[in-house]
């Protein structure tokens, strides 16, 4: 029988210590040993002898009977109130209501399902008073003592709303309950409800209208309503909009006292608006001004939509008003100070234009300045370099012709820097334009060391030359701008080496190639001196025009201090930089970084010639860096001669070059050395006069100062024994023509005022083969034209009584006159301002020749205009 019933065993805890096999078929669970009968099945047990409890959303009747050791809980069904409590369980789970019991004698808590999962508790899970309240939201916790005290003992409708985290979020609860009594029992029973959503809404509404109300206080904006009632329209508006008309509390929506107020000039069109607006439903904006009751004026923007009704009808229109006073005074201000600033930017454009037409009058009085310069400073430079120019086709000796070359390129650096003096004023304006030309980083390192190599060995200064070409290819850049650069750097460092206070006088320059990609290199050259040093502020103010390092500089070493501004401006140009590192009576170094374009023009790869190169002793560090330059130009067998080397036994070679700096080594390889043909030494310099003195029959040239493009000079006038003569004839049969036809005068005329230049012209065009006649001034080449015929004519422009370009429109007059054809007229001039050449050609003339004037220069004008002349 017992078998058939379904029970339960507990203790006198009522925890259960045994369950009938007909309980275990009844709940559908077996594993409840342990578990307490009142958190099993929700209900309290503990203080009455029946009560109904749920599991599973089924409801059970449960009599509790005492034993011995505890109790006897028998669960029987509970048909009928199952029933109401289903239908009851179903509509508060479809509600989402959640349920809770609280003993207040026990404090004892019962919770149900939708409740655990609101507050985030796990079905199984008993929770005490204490753990439920340490769910709530610290600010809200204080509110369950409170209430649930008032609602026991003064029938305070228990209803609150408090926070708590479920799931790490912040959440709203609804908690309702009324208080129960059976008896000596006492407990509350209660409904929860999430209203998270309700109460965000609420807030997200509150925080807009105190932000709506916040923004209007701030904009000073009132508003305003008026709405129909049959065919009245009653007004209303608030506060602020009330004080912005300084009316009284007692006159808000009365539309009379604001009309009252309005500018007589405005009322009318405001009056009109705002009845148009009733009437069609438009929207209504107006500016307008008010007159308040205290005088005065105040300026106002209204603007008003309207609404309609269900049925279609225009029934309220709802507004702002916004008091625009203080941006009407501030728009007037902003008016009067732009009257006052349009007063004085007129009165000050009159004062510019007066100034830049006298700046105008002063920069052509500058213009014209320095095209005089220009041409008296080119009068003797043409003569100095037309008479080296034709000193160097005369037969020299190799030293001579060394000589002139120094001097020639020294000159043609000075006519470079003359260019850049007369382009001041381009590079002031920032107009100066780079070329771009074809050429070689050696050569031009060269021309710039052997332009300061003598003066540098004159005042005693070692200079040295290290190049790492290797991989080295053609440039492409401005190859006269990266000279001029060059020279003022070098020579800074000689001038302000070159003290008594310096002991150790060295300078040397690094000259290094790095390819950045196939279209672009980088030149790296560095220049460091022993000289006197700067300070760092010296060096802050350095690239500024006309400032040298200190006061007493310009005294001391010369100069203008304009060399280093055109430096910054003119590598600022070309994209790189100069690096300056110095301290102070220790010396300086330069370094300068200019990126150039390659040429990757297709030519055919030199052929190196074979080069043999014997090692004699130890290499010293000079020697060291002239082999490596040997190596990037030439084909070289090396061989360092020691007790077991056979120089028979070299492959034949063009060249022979010896390394050496021990003069012991050479007297014992010097029988063998000077069988071999074409032979070069170098030494280290301090050696150099001892080796020539011991080895008078052999060539012997100092390692320093030697740059590459030197070298390779060196090397090949030793093979050929003597440089060879440029050729600068024509061909024979024009030229021979030419020479033999003229037995009535010459065919060329050469008008130039200066005697000394008419005297090197004529030498030039007499080393070229031609014969010219010459005239001393414009009025007498016209002259000499009309009465005979030529087929070229070289004119100075710039010569006393007529100059050059009167006598061009003389004789382009009398041409067109005569419908004889043009004769070919060459400029010759020594003014190189921006638009000479282009006067010249407007004038009538045909080409432009610039002072100082070269043999090249008159060969090609020759073979352009002479030999297609009529």
């Amino acid at each position: 029988m017992e078998g058939s019933i379904p029970f339960l065993v507990t203790d006198k805890a009522l925890l259960i210590k045994s369950i009938s096999p007909a309980a275990v078929e009844l709940l559908g669970c077996k594993e409840v040993l342990g578990l307490s009968v009142q958190a099993l099945l929700n209900l309290e047990l503990d203080k009455v002898d029946s009560a109904i409890g749920c599991y599973k959303n089924r409801y059970f009747k449960l009599y509790k009977y005492g034993t011995t050791n505890g109790y006897s809980v028998v669960l029987q069904k509970c048909n009928t109130v199952f029933d109401e409590g289903s239908f009851l369980a179903d509509a508060i789970n479809s509600a989402n209501i959640g349920l809770w019991r609280y003993n207040l004698d026990s404090k004892h808590v019962y919770l149900s399902d939708i409740t655990k999962q609101f507050l985030g508790i796990e079905d199984d899970v008993q929770v005490t008073w204490r753990q439920l309240i340490c769910l709530v939201h610290k600010d809200d916790r204080a509110l369950f003592p409170l209430f649930f005290e008032n609602h026991a003992q003064f029938g305070v409708p228990l209803q609150f709303e408090f926070r708590l985290k479920s799931a790490g979020q912040k959440r709203w609860f609804a908690l309702k309950g009324s208080l129960a009594k059976r008896g000596a029992l006492q407990w509350i029973n209660g409904t929860l409800q999430d209203c998270t959503i309700e109460k965000n809404t609420v807030i997200a509404l509150n925080d807009a209208d105190e932000s709506k109300q916040l923004a209007i206080e701030a904009g000073k904006i009132g508003t305003w309503r008026a709405t129909k009632s049959g065919n009245l329209w009653r007004w209303k508006w608030d506060m602020l909009a009330n004080t912005i008309f300084k009316l009284e509390p007692k006159d808000i929506g009365d539309l009379n006292k604001w009309v009252e107020l309005l500018h007589p000039e405005d009322r009318p069109k405001v009056l009109a608006a705002l009845d148009e607006s009733l009437k069609t439903g438009i929207e209504f904006k107006q500016h307008y001004r008010s007159i308040l009751k205290n005088g005065d004026v105040i300026y106002v923007f209204a603007q008003g939509r309207v609404g309609k009704n269900y049925k279609g009808e225009h029934c309220r229109i709802d507004g702002v008003c916004i008091d625009q006073t203080e941006i009407h005074k501030a728009q007037q201000a902003l008016k009067e100070l732009n009257t006052e600033l349009e007063t004085r930017v007129n009165d000050r454009t009159a004062e510019l234009h007066n100034t830049l037409q006298k700046a105008e009058r002063a920069n052509k009085v500058k213009s014209e300045f320095l095209s005089m310069i220009s041409h008296e400073l080119r009068t003797p430079l043409n003569g100095i370099i037309g008479a080296l120019d034709l000193l160097a086709h005369c037969q020299l000796t190799s030293e001579s012709k060394d000589l002139v070359y120094t001097a020639s390129t020294s000159a043609n650096h000075l006519i470079t820097i003359l260019n850049d003096l007369l382009d001041l004023n381009k590079i002031e304006a920032g107009k100066l334009e780079l070329e771009t030309v074809v050429f070689e980083l050696p050569t031009l390192v060269s021309e710039v060391v052997s332009t300061f190599a003598a003066s540098a060995k004159e005042k005693g200064i070692s200079l040295n030359i290290y190049e790492d070409l290797a991989q080295l290819q053609p440039l492409k850049g401005d190859e006269n701008r990266f000279r001029q650069i060059l020279l003022n750097i070098l020579g800074n460092a000689i001038k302000f080496t070159n003290t008594h206070g310096v002991k150790q006088k060295h300078i040397t320059l690094n000259a290094q190639f790095k390819q950045l990609n196939i279209y672009q290199g980088e030149v790296t050259i560095s220049i460091s001196d022993t000289g006197v040093g700067m300070s760092k502020e010296t060096i802050n103010k350095l690239f500024t025009p006309f400032t040298q390092a200190e006061k007493s500089t310009t005294r001391k070493f010369g100069g203008t201090g304009l060399g280093l501004s055109i430096c910054g401006k003119l590598i600022d140009l070309m994209g790189g930089q100069i690096i300056v590192e110095s301290e102070l009576h220790k010396g300086s170094v330069f370094t300068i970084k200019a990126p150039f374009w390659l040429d990757i023009s297709e030519r055919e790869a030199r052929e190196k010639t074979p080069l043999a190169c014997y090692v004699v002793g130890q290499l010293s560090f000079d020697n060291a860096h002239l082999l490596k330059l040997v190596h990037a130009f030439y084909d070289v067998t090396l061989c360092e001669l020691n007790s077991a080397s056979n120089i028979n036994a070299m492959p034949p070679a063009q060249l022979h070059l010896v390394l050496s700096s021990e003069i012991d080594s050479m007297r014992f390889w010097l029988p063998q050395l000077e069988q071999l043909p074409n032979l070069i030494v170098y030494t280290d310099a301090s050696l150099q006069s001892q080796f020539a003195l011991s080895f008078v029959q052999l060539a012997v040239y100092p390692n320093q100062p030697l740059t590459a493009h030197q070298l390779c000079s060196q090397l090949e006038a030793q093979q050929q024994e003597q440089l060879n003569m440029d050729d600068f004839t024509f061909d024979a049969e024009p030229l021979d023509k030419t020479v033999e036809s003229g037995t009535c005068g010459h065919d060329i005329l050469l008008v130039e005022d200066n005697p000394f230049n008419q005297k090197l012209i004529k030498n030039q065009l007499e080393k070229l083969g031609f014969h010219c006649d010459v005239a001393s001034n414009g009025a007498e080449g016209f002259n000499f034209w009309h009465s005979h015929h030529y087929k070229l004519i070289l004119t100075d422009c710039h010569m006393p009584e007529v100059d050059g370009y009167e006598m061009t429109k003389q004789i382009r007059t009398e041409e067109a006159k005569s419908e004889q054809p043009p004769v070919p007229i060459i400029a010759v001039t020594g003014a190189v301002m921006q638009g000479e050449k282009d006067m010249c050609t407007s004038i009538g003339m045909n080409d432009f020749l610039c002072k100082p004037v070269r043999l090249t220069d008159i060969k090609l004008i020759m073979e352009r205009w002479y030999e297609h002349s009529a």
